[in-house]
């Protein structure tokens, strides 16, 4: 069994694949930046079974990564997966969005995973070194992360850096016998488009020569929530999280959710100004 390092275990899939992971036997460390939000993971994990051992990580701070990482690697002397999970997703127009809220944005969902890689790489290269397994590292992408929404543009724009950078760290550490994997989600149920929503600043204001089309943005998100066919289940990512992890040697990405695939495959066929009529005129509605 693997030791396991995952961020932003406080709810969606991070928890869920934490629970996961730990049922089957891995010795789980599952972080978040605020321990107060603890208590769901305690809950589910102690309906399920298995150990997870809780510590405190903020991705965007140098010292608390470096805390984390020390600890784990003092109580086991290795960390076999890395899960870079953390991450939100800020709606908002450019032009409604501030530098500020593009920069945050970036900080969580990129600059996290790399600073939190870059801490754990020296001892998965000695446990590549000296050992017969392949250590692995998971990054939580998204569809967006090959296909843009309006209205999701610095949320875009952070998992198509994120692509790049773990497409590039594959062909990297390979040669190591370091495996690194995409995951990479639809719409889901998740806390992301629910109570860890955030909204630009600006979004709001009545002087916005988007308003009308935020609005209509916000709605069909609604709609999609409440739809039981508009999103998946948050267990098949969990589910895939693990298989990935259980896997010798992984490929580069995992698309999950039908509509996903679907997107994906509309987008290659079609011209660019077609597609983007057909996801105005999804997002917006007779707006467009």
């Amino acid at each position: 069994m693997s030791v396991v390092l995952i961020t932003g275990c406080s709810s969606g899939f991070g928890m869920l694949a934490a629970v996961r992971l730990a049922s089957g036997g891995h010795a789980v460390y599952a972080t978040m930046r605020n321990l107060a939000k603890k208590d769901d993971l305690l809950a589910e994990s102690a309906r399920r079974g298995g150990e997870i051992r809780i510590l405190e990580l903020d991705v965007t701070k140098d010292d608390s990564i470096i805390t984390a990482v020390e600890q784990i690697e003092l109580e086991e002397g290795c960390i076999d997966v890395l899960i870079n999970n953390a991450g939100y997703a800020i709606g908002g127009f450019f032009e409604d969005l501030t530098e500020q809220e593009i920069r945050n944005q970036m900080e969580t969902n990129f600059f996290g995973v790399q600073k939190v890689t870059r801490a754990v790489l020296p001892l998965m290269r000695k446990t590549a070194a000296e050992t017969n397994s392949n250590p692995k590292i998971l990054n939580i992408s998204s569809v967006s992360g090959r296909s843009a929404f309006p209205g999701m543009g610095a949320y875009g724009a952070s998992k198509f850096a994120l692509e790049g950078f773990s497409e590039s760290l594959y062909h990297e550490l390979l040669p190591l016998g370091i495996y690194v994997a995409l995951i990479e989600p639809g719409a889901f149920r998740t806390k992301i488009f629910t109570e860890n929503a955030h909204k630009a600043g600006k979004s709001e204001d009545p002087a916005s020569p988007y308003i009308k089309y935020t609005h209509a943005f916000r709605s069909t998100l609604r709609k999609m929530v409440k739809s039981k066919d508009g999103m998946g289940d948050p267990e098949d990512v969990a589910a895939l999280i693990e298989r990935v992890v259980n896997t010798n040697k992984p490929k580069l990405r995992y698309l999950i959710g039908r509509q996903s695939r679907l997107r994906l495959l509309i987008r290659a066929l079609l011209p660019d100004h077609t597609f983007s009529s057909m996801l105005r005129k999804r997002m917006f509605g007779e707006l467009d």
